[in-house]
């Protein structure tokens, strides 16, 4: 193509050789189309005159045709044919003086072709260089990545000019195309997947070609160049390409341009799918510390206090915040309502389920209702729910009568509950009386009631606990837990939840997946079971604190056998010396103990409180000093020549009150409740 500077060049050269030559010069097109120096008309035949002259043609020829003498040259620099310099009415020797004239154009027309060329190139290079760093903009983390991507893709498909470009994603989400323009092909699944086949960029520049890339492809499909994605992720796979390139075929150099790219969009891809990894791991660890929080606002924040059983809990939590709950309720000193449960599920849901559970098992135990009453209203209130979530909750509710020993219970597909019997040492398991609460299919069920004795002890737990995994995937099993209870069960309750603790940790050796809840109850002797009163009337009461010394004990005597004579039902004269005698010896008795064992010669405080009655008097002792199990302490024999030194106070206690009852408490320590009625 001739430029409008080559034109002014070739006027310039066409006027001078009038000026110093002989003729006219003109210069042709290769198709014989005279494109200067032409000053009227010529009446030749431009195209025939050409194909009358050799193909190679390097130097001058003369021609005398019927009207003029013409000499013409090729205008060829490096196989290029520029078109053709013809002289009409020449002189045959100005054949030379031609050939400078053909050199020096020819040349120049080489020059400002290869100039444009370089133009071109360079052009070419600064849109390439514009299109990478734009696109190496995007590398941070976008909130829009399909907006991203389009964007790309348009402006690829300016660069290298092409008909359509597309890219292709396929995640967790499903599958995505990206196209830069609105009215796309149907690219599939199946060109992605030959793609990721293949190892690096593919070319088709023929019809065949591209449908060996792309089965599918539309028979406009002409040429086709693509290469997936590095996105590393093992969830998701992508692909970048382009469509029918414009006027020609594809080159080298867009195959380096898109393999270059390519490394730039799989960043971004990759950037924004490890961002929204990020931000949802975020959003679990915090729904699991709001799950976590929920649970914990609705266990109870200390053990009961009711006379005749020692209580221990634990509960061991999931690094997946599960559905575990237990409850306490206690409507005076002799009935203790225990509820344990586990609501299928896992975070945020299974959390609220169960606080909804544990408050509605608990209002309907404080109304006084039977275990078998307490879960049947349950499940009316809570199996819509539970069937609109495809959860259900197993709970084991159980009422304990510490006067009379015995346990009334009904199981909603809980776990079996483990009665360990001190006299026999043996393990008894209190099974299912009913389907789980939101179960199809579920129907009341009779409760069950068993006797306890002093010694025995409760051993109730969660699914945790016996389905935990090793890291072999072993499970800790039933018969495995059955074998701990019976070789500890006749230590304290904590105790007990030590060892069976002690033995989860080492069988787990990492992190549970469930939740694991450990409620262990332990019944305690009564002096006497049948002298326990009801309908108490309190007067006074009167708080206390010594320190834990041999000194203090008349003072703590005194002050509360003073406090006891202002009992407006003591008898008059012996009988209510002997009251107050009793009173003071338990109290003497009762701290002498505290001093001596628990304290074992360190300081200490013993606090407490007496409550005055219209039938008696309720005496609590507290120390921080270390715990026992009352039940272990023997019967003093009958035999006098076989007594031996120490076991006595604990017995004297035993037989001078009418209620003696000991447990622990987290936070208040070793409690002693101590209980004397007036004598009718």
């Amino acid at each position: 193509m001739i430029t409008s500077d080559q034109f002014v060049l070739l006027s310039n050269f066409a006027r001078y050789w009038q000026d110093f030559a002989h003729g006219q010069l003109l210069l042709l097109s290769t198709q014989g189309e005279v494109l200067s120096g032409a000053t009227g008309d010529i009446p030749i035949n431009w195209q025939t005159l050409l194909k009358q002259l050799p193909a190679n043609q390097r130097e001058p020829i003369f021609l005398k045709l019927p009207q003029y003498d013409i000499l013409t040259v090729s205008l060829a620099e490096n196989g290029q044919n520029y078109g053709h310099l013809v002289i009409i009415d020449a002189n045959e020797r100005d054949a030379s003086l031609l050939a400078c004239t053909k050199e020096v154009m020819a040349q120049n027309l080489a020059n400002e072709q290869a100039l444009q060329a370089m133009t071109d190139e360079l052009i070419a290079a600064w849109n390439q260089l514009e299109l990478i760093f734009r696109v190496t903009q995007n590398l941070t983390v976008t909130s829009d990545l399909m907006a991203t991507l389009r964007s790309i893709i348009q402006e690829t498909q300016r660069v290298i000019e092409s008909e359509d470009g597309f890219i292709l994603l396929r995640s967790e989400q499903g599958f995505t195309c990206v196209t830069s323009q609105d009215q796309n092909l149907a690219y599939d699944e199946t060109l992605l997947d030959n793609l990721l086949k293949g190892s690096g960029v593919v070319v088709g520049n023929k019809s065949s070609a591209c449908a060996a890339i792309w089965a599918g492809a539309p028979d406009s499909v002409n040429s086709l160049l693509a290469t997936s994605l590095e996105v590393v992720d093992e969830q998701a796979q992508a692909a970048i390409g382009l469509i029918n390139k414009i006027n020609y075929h594809f080159t080298a150099g867009d195959t380096k341009l898109l393999a270059a790219l390519a490394q730039q969009v799989a960043i971004i891809i990759k950037n924004f799918l490890i961002h929204n990894k990020v931000i949802a791991q975020e959003r679990l660890s915090r729904e699991r510390e709001i799950a976590a929080e929920i649970q914990e606002s609705f266990l109870p924040t200390k053990l009961p206090e009711v006379g005749g059983v020692s209580v221990a809990v634990s509960s061991m939590p999931a690094s997946e915040v599960g559905g575990d709950f237990y409850d306490f309720i206690t409507t005076d000193d002799r009935y203790l309502t225990l509820v344990i449960g586990d609501v299928s599920g896992k975070g945020i849901p299974a959390a609220m389920l169960t606080s909804i559970t544990r408050t509605m098992l608990r209002v309907e135990a404080m109304r006084g209702e039977p275990p078998h009453k307490i879960i049947e209203q349950a499940h009316h209130v809570l199996h819509q729910d539970l069937s609109r979530t495809d959860s259900f909750v197993t709970a084991f509710v159980a009422n304990v009568d510490t006067l009379e020993g015995k346990l009334t219970y009904a199981s909603a597909g809980h776990t079996p509950t483990l009665v360990y019997r001190a006299e026999t040492k043996t393990v008894e398991q209190l099974k299912a009386t009913s389907l789980p609460i939101g179960a199809f299919g579920y129907q009341e069920s009779q409760p069950i009631t068993i006797t306890l004795n002093s010694g025995d002890t409760l051993v109730f737990y969660t699914n945790g606990i016996i389905k935990a995994q090793s890291p072999n995937n072993g499970i800790f099993g039933f018969e495995r837990l059955i074998e701990i209870v019976t070789a500890q069960a006749a230590e304290p309750p904590e105790t007990l939840q030590q060892h069976i603790q002690a033995e989860l940790q080492d069988f787990y050796r990492h992190d549970p997946k469930d939740d694991a809840t450990l409620l262990i109850v332990k019944m305690l002797p009564y002096a006497d079971r049948g002298s326990l009163r009801s309908g108490s009337l309190l007067i006074n009461t009167l708080d206390f604190l010594y320190p834990a010394d041999i000194d203090y004990l008349n003072e703590i005597s005194r002050q509360i056998s003073s406090a006891c004579r202002e009992l407006p039902g003591l008898p008059g004269g012996s009988r209510g010396d002997d009251f107050i005698y009793l009173v003071e010896l338990a109290i003497s008795e009762i701290c002498t103990n505290i001093i001596k064992h628990a304290y074992n010669g360190k300081k200490g405080e013993i606090s407490g409180q007496l409550r005055l009655l219209d039938n008696g008097i309720e005496l609590d002792f507290y120390d921080q000093g270390e715990g026992f199990d009352p039940s272990t302490v023997p019967t003093p024999k009958a035999n006098p020549h076989e007594l031996v030194e120490g076991g006595y106070g604990l017995h004297i206690i035993r037989q001078i009150m009418d209620v003696v009852s000991y447990n622990t408490h987290p936070d208040r320590g070793n409690h002693w409740r101590l209980v004397k009625y007036l004598p009718e």
